[in-house]
């Protein structure tokens, strides 16, 4: 059927995709932002992990050898508990910021700032079970479970490797002190997310690529809907063109209204003609008030016979004054010689008849 879903062949036009975007709907991938917090977190990790963890120690330390008072109030126990967790929050905030932040730059890169009121309004068909059903056994949700899946059999075939290289040391772990203890465990475990991270990187990337290809083809549009954005953009063509020819037919009457003002009607002697005038008070040059070409050449050339108004054939100089200069324009500099000599031959004409 025309205007159908089957006929959507067209790439979407940048109106249906700003509105889209005010909708709140932008080509994103949820694994894009995992990745970089992933990502994120571990560079932090990297770069300020000692650091970090010696000041976790020294909280921690200060927390367990505080002086028991006389009187032990629940105050007392409260403020030490908050003052316990401010500074562990203090310590951990390089970890925290870099997860926010790489979290929203992941988010902007991918479709820029998007903030929607309508995504915010309360929708009753999103508290209907079968729309909820719907979209957890469509296409879309068994394909984010296969994605799901995969990605769990990965990080767990990986986990399984990076496990496996170390079976020799896990024997002598227990005879190792808390500290060398939580390096080695720290260590296997970093590894383990450093290669998962690589990971989500790759599916984040190619699962970006498929969101931005799915979200182009529902957006699609037929050739109908093109032709009505069209419309309520620029109006309708029908109504356009009529308005382009009515403007069309003002402007020539205007030019033909100058016609019987002219000095003098070059002519190429009947396929252009060009109306020249000259007032040496009030012109710096002798500018072109009226052309045309074909039956509006004819038309000038009759209005001009009607007023009296001199026609001198110049094939060459018509042609040149047709192409080169438009209606309300000085003639160029190159042109002055020529015309100077239809005009003085137009006036000494002129003069001789009135003697």
């Amino acid at each position: 059927m025309a205007g159908g879903t089957d006929n959507k062949s067209e790439k979407p036009t940048r109106r249906r995709l700003q509105k889209a975007r005010e909708k709140g709907q932008v080509a994103r991938s949820k694994e894009v932002p995992s990745a970089a917090v992933l990502l994120g977190g571990l560079l932090v990790l990297l770069f300020f992990g000692e650091n970090i963890l010696r000041a976790l120690e020294f909280q921690m330390s200060h927390f367990l050898n505080f002086r028991v008072p006389s009187e032990l109030t629940i105050a007392y126990l409260s403020g030490l508990a908050g003052n316990a967790g401010l500074r562990i929050a203090l310590a951990l905030m390089p970890v925290l910021l870099t997860v926010v932040a790489f979290s929203i730059s992941a988010n902007v890169l991918q479709g820029g700032l998007v903030f929607s009121s309508r995504s915010l309004g309360f929708h009753f068909d999103k508290l209907n079970p079968k729309n909820g059903l719907s979209r957890i056994f469509s296409k879309n949700g068994l394909v984010e479970l296969l994605k799901s899946l995969v990605l769990l059999s990965a990080v767990s075939i990986i986990s399984y490797q990076v496990i496996s290289q170390y079976i020799p040391l896990y024997p002598r772990l227990v005879l190792m002190d808390v500290r060398k203890l939580f390096h080695w465990t720290a260590f296997i475990s970093y590894e383990i997310f450093i290669r998962v991270a690589i990971l989500l990187i790759i599916i984040a990337i190619a699962d970006y690529c498929f969101q931005r290809y799915r979200f182009m083809e529902q957006l699609k549009m037929t050739k109908q809907e093109i032709k009505e954005e069209l419309k309520e953009t620029e109006g309708d063509p029908t109504t356009k063109g009529r308005i382009r020819r009515v403007q069309r037919e003002m402007a020539r009457k205007r030019m033909m209204s100058e016609v019987p003002n002219a000095d003098v009607i070059i002519t190429n002697p009947t396929h252009y003609a060009v109306a020249l005038s000259y007032k040496m008070d009030s012109m710096a040059a002798p500018m072109v008030v009226a052309k045309g070409v074909g039956f509006l050449a004819l038309k000038i050339r009759e209005l001009a016979q009607e007023n009296g108004i001199p026609q001198v054939e110049n094939k060459p100089l018509a042609q040149t004054l047709y192409k080169s200069v438009e209606i309300g324009q000085y003639i160029p500099a190159n042109l002055y010689k020529a015309v100077a000599e239809i005009l003085a031959y137009v006036y000494k004409a002129r003069n001789a008849m009135y003697r």
